[in-house]
C-alpha cells in the first residue's frame, strides 16, 4: 500500500505543478479581460482549486484500490456535485463552489488526456510564455503575494525538468524530478528586490540590452502585486490590493512644503505640498481662460493672486508605467518632452521607462479661505459680463504671474476657449441616474445658495462613507467609469447598499450627484502625491498614490477639484496658510450635512451567515458521508458483479478466478516482497502450513486446466469445491 501511495504522489507531482500554473494564469487572464467586476479573491480561489484537485487524486487512488476501471475518475463527480450545491447556497462560499467544479473537471480531463506526458513537457514552455507576456504587457504577476511567487517557482521547476528531458533524456544519470522540487524550495526563500537591477556599470554594446532586460524581467517574481496604479476609466470598482511599485519620479527645485506662522502659538510651521497629477489631459487651456476671467471679474491683483496661486515647474519621469497618456500636474500650462511641445493629452505610442515630461503649471490653493470667499461671495455683478479679449487676457496674465500667455495659447485658441459652450452638454449627461439618487442630491443641497456650496455639501456628505478597498462595483459587473450609465450604477450601489468603497466609488457618486443637481462634472484619473517634509533631489510616486477625483464646473468660476474620498484630506486641510491684507474667514459648509441613511438589515442573510464554521463542518461531513456511501456502493457493486460472473462461469473459469484471487491475497498478506517469476510454485510457501497441501493441489488443477490435453481439462465438482474452500480460507486469514 505504501509503495503504491508513493508511486501515486511521484507521478502526480508534475501534474499538480502544471495544473497550478495553468489555472493561475488562466484566472489572471480572465480577471484582466473580463473579471474586474467579479468579487473574486485570486489567491483563495487558486489554493482552493489545487486543494480539491489533490483531494480528487487521492479519492481516485482509493477507488482504484477497490475497483480497477476506466470509469473511476468519473466517480469523483458525485461528491464534487454535492459539495458544489451545498457551498453555492452560501454566497460567501460561491467561489469555493466554483473551484470544486473546476477542479473535478480539470482532474477528469487530465485523467483521460491522450499523450499527457507530451502535454506536460511542451505545455510548460507555453505557460512560461503566457506568464511573461502577462507580466510584461499587462503588468501583472509582480507580487508580494505568495501565489505569484509560487507560480514562477512552479514554472521554473517545470521548465528545468522539461529542458533536461528534451536535451539530456538519453544521458544516463539524469536528475530525478524531486531534485528540481528541492531547487524550487530554495527559490522560495530567495529575497526579491523591488527596484530593478542596476545595470548602469555595464558598458559596451550590452548596455542597452541589459537596461531593457532589467526593465522587463528584473521583477518577474518581484515583491509587490501590481493591482493598484495608473489605469483608465474602465475601473469597475472591484476589490483591489495595494502596491508600492515605482510609477513616477518627480524633480522640482521648489521646496516640498510651505512655511507659515501658526496663529495660536506664533511658531513657524510646515505644511506639506499636495500635488494632483492628471493623466490624458495635457494642457487645459479652457481652465486657464476661465480662471483668468474669474480673477478679473473679482478685481484680483497680483498681490492677492499670490495668496492662493502661483506658477510652478516640475519634471516627471516614467518608471514602471506602461501607458500612452501624458501624466502631468493638474493645471498644466506648458508641457514638453525630448521631441518638443506636447500638443495632446495622449501619445500615439506607449511610453516606456525613462520617458520624461517637463511641466509648467498653475498651482492653486483650493483650500485658501480667501479663494473660498470669492467662490461664495463674488464681488460685483457677474451677469452679462464681457469676456476679456486676447490682448487683455495676455496683459492681465503677465501682470499676475509675469508669464506670456502666448506660451500657452495663441489668439485663435483663446477665442475658441472663450466661445466654447458645450460644457453642460458634454459633462452634464445624467444617463443612469436613479430616482433615489435625485431625491438624495435634492436633500443634500436643499440649504445651499450657490453651486459651489452645493458641491461642497455633496463632498462632505460622501466623506461620511467608509473607505474600503475590498469593495464591489455596480449591480452590473461590466459597469465602469467610462460612461455615465456605468458611473451611475457604481454610485447607486455604493450610496444605498454597500456604503463602502474607494476613490472609484466616491468619484462616480460625486460626478453623477453633481450632474443630477445641474452642475457639470467630470472624473479625473492620475495620482495624488503628498511631498515629504525633507527636500530631496527627486520624489518617488508609488502605485499606491494612484487616485481618481471629481471636478465640478461652476458657472463664472470654472473647473474646481474636490476630494470626496474619506481616506484623503480635503483642500482646506492642506491649505498654504497664506494671508492677504484683509483677514478672511471661510464660510463654506455652514449648512448642515444630512447623515447617511441606514441600510436595512436582512434577517434571512444574517441567519444564513450566523454560524459559518458550523455550516462548513456540516457540509464537509455530508461530503465525507457521500464518499463513504459511494465507496460502499462500489464495494457492494463490485462484489455483486464478481459473484454473478463467478456463478455464471464454467468450472474451468472458476478455478482460474480462484487461483488469481489466492495469489493476490497471499501477496498482500506477506510482509516480504514477492518476485513474480510466473510460477505458481513460488506462492505455495506464502500460504499457512495447514493450507499448503491444498494450495498445491489447487495450483495443479489450474495447470492441468490451462496446459493439459482437452480430455483432462475438465474440473470435477470436488476439485472446484476444494479451490473455493482454499480461497475462502486464505481471504479470511489475517496478514502475518
Amino acid at each position: 500500500m505504501k509503495e503504491k501511495v508513493a508511486a501515486l504522489f511521484a507521478a502526480e507531482k508534475k501534474v499538480h505543478l502544471f495544473v497550478f500554473a495553468l489555472i493561475t494564469i488562466c484566472l489572471e487572464i480572465f480577471l484582466l479581460t473580463k473579471g474586474e467586476g467579479y468579487d473574486l479573491n485570486r489567491s483563495s480561489f487558486v489554493f482552493a482549486f489545487i486543494f480539491f484537485f489533490f483531494c480528487f487524486a487521492v479519492l481516485e487512488f482509493v477507488f482504484y484500490e477497490l475497483l480497477e476501471s476506466r470509469a473511476i475518475p468519473l466517480f469523483s463527480l458525485v461528491p464534487a456535485t454535492l459539495m458544489f450545491f451545498l457551498l453555492k447556497v452560501n454566497e460567501k462560499w460561491s467561489n469555493i463552489a466554483v473551484a470544486v467544479i473546476v477542479a473535478v473537471v480539470i482532474r477528469i480531463i487530465f485523467d483521460y488526456m491522450p499523450a499527457r506526458e507530451k502535454v506536460l513537457l511542451f505545455g510548460s514552455f507555453v505557460l512560461d510564455g503566457a506568464a511573461l507576456y502577462i507580466r510584461i504587457f499587462w503588468t501583472s504577476f509582480w507580487g508580494d503575494k505568495l501565489l505569484d511567487k509560487l507560480l514562477f517557482v512552479a514554472l521554473a521547476v517545470l521548465t528545468f525538468s522539461a529542458l533536461q528531458n528534451i536535451i539530456w533524456r538519453k544521458i544516463e544519470g539524469e536528475f530525478p524530478f524531486h531534485y528540481f522540487l528541492m531547487l524550487g524550495l530554495v527559490l522560495l526563500f530567495i529575497p526579491m528586490n523591488r527596484d530593478p537591477i542596476d545595470w548602469s556599470r555595464i558598458e559596451g554594446v550590452f548596455g542597452n540590452a541589459a537596461d531593457a532586460t532589467a526593465y522587463y524581467l528584473c521583477s518577474v517574481i518581484g515583491d509587490s502585486e501590481y493591482t493598484v496604479g495608473y489605469g483608465s476609466f474602465n475601473a469597475t470598482g472591484g476589490r483591489i490590493s495595494n502596491s508600492d511599485k515605482l510609477q513616477l519620479v518627480l524633480e522640482s527645485v521648489e521646496r516640498p512644503y510651505f512655511v507659515y506662522t501658526d496663529s495660536e502659538t506664533g511658531q513657524k510651521m510646515k505644511m506639506r505640498r499636495t500635488l494632483y497629477l492628471a493623466g490624458g489631459r495635457g494642457v487645459d487651456g479652457k481652465a486657464l481662460v476661465e480662471w483668468l476671467q474669474f480673477l478679473k471679474d473679482n478685481g484680483v491683483d497680483k498681490e492677492e493672486a499670490q495668496v492662493f496661486s502661483q506658477i510652478s515647474k516640475l519634471d516627471v519621469e516614467y518608471v514602471y508605467l506602461d501607458t500612452a497618456d501624458e501624466i502631468a500636474p493638474a493645471g498644466a500650462l506648458v508641457l514638453s518632452n525630448q521631441d518638443g511641445a506636447i500638443e495632446k493629452g495622449r501619445s500615439d505610442d506607449r511610453h516606456r521607462k525613462g520617458y520624461k515630461i517637463k511641466a509648467k503649471y498653475l498651482d492653486i490653493d483650493y483650500g485658501s479661505p480667501n479663494l473660498i470667499e470669492l467662490y461664495q461671495n463674488p464681488r460685483g455683478a457677474l451677469i452679462d459680463r464681457n469676456p476679456m479679449t486676447y490682448a487683455e487676457a495676455s496683459e492681465y496674465y503677465l501682470a499676475l504671474y509675469n508669464q506670456d500667455l502666448y506660451d500657452v495659447m495663441d489668439a485663435d485658441e483663446y477665442e475658441a476657449y472663450v466661445n466654447q459652450s458645450d460644457i453642460y452638454q458634454i459633462y452634464g449627461d445624467t444617463a443612469g441616474v436613479t430616482d433615489r439618487m435625485e431625491n438624495l442630491v435634492n436633500q443634500i443641497t436643499a440649504g445651499a445658495d450657490n453651486d459651489y456650496d452645493k458641491a461642497k455639501l455633496i463632498e462632505s456628505y460622501l466623506r461620511q462613507y467608509t473607505y474600503n478597498t475590498k469593495a464591489v462595483g455596480g449591480h452590473n459587473p461590466d459597469s465602469d467609469m467610462s460612461t455615465p450609465e456605468g458611473m451611475a450604477d457604481i454610485a447607486d450601489r455604493f450610496l444605498f447598499e454597500t456604503e463602502s468603497g474607494y476613490c472609484v466609488h466616491y468619484t462616480s457618486s460625486m460626478v453623477m450627484l453633481l450632474r443630477a443637481a445641474g452642475i457639470p462634472a467630470r472624473p479625473v484619473i492620475g495620482y495624488r502625491y503628498s511631498f515629504p517634509f525633507e527636500t530631496q533631489e527627486n520624489y518617488v510616486v508609488e502605485a499606491n498614490c494612484a487616485h481618481v477625483w471629481p471636478e465640478a464646473y461652476i458657472q463664472n468660476i470654472g473647473w474646481i477639484p474636490f476630494e470626496p474620498t474619506s481616506a484623503y484630506t480635503t483642500a482646506s486641510e492642506y491649505t498654504w496658510h497664506r494671508k492677504g491684507t484683509a483677514e478672511v474667514e471661510a464660510t463654506d459648509n455652514q449648512v448642515e450635512v444630512p447623515v447617511l441613511p441606514d441600510i436595512p438589515e436582512v434577517e434571512e442573510e444574517q441567519e444564513t451567515y450566523r454560524n459559518d464554521g458550523l455550516q462548513l463542518i456540516k457540509i464537509f461531513g455530508l461530503v465525507i458521508l457521500s464518499i463513504a456511501l459511494l465507496i460502499l456502493i462500489i464495494l457492494a457493486g463490485a462484489a455483486l458483479i464478481r459473484r454473478l460472473i463467478y456463478r455464471m462461469a464454467t468450472p474451468e473459469d472458476r478455478i482460474k478466478m480462484d487461483v488469481q484471487l489466492i495469489k493476490d491475497k497471499l501477496v498482500k498478506q506477506s510482509l516480504e516482497p514477492v518476485n513474480d517469476r510466473g510460477l505458481l510454485t513460488d506462492y505455495i510457501s506464502l500460504a499457512p502450513e495447514e493450507l499448503r497441501e491444498d494450495v498445491k493441489n489447487t495450483f495443479e488443477v489450474y495447470y492441468r486446466t490451462v496446459y493439459g490435453q482437452e480430455s483432462i481439462r475438465q474440473v470435477s465438482e470436488a476439485e472446484g469445491t476444494l479451490a473455493k474452500d482454499v480461497r475462502d480460507a486464505i481471504c479470511h486469514r489475517k496478514s502475518k
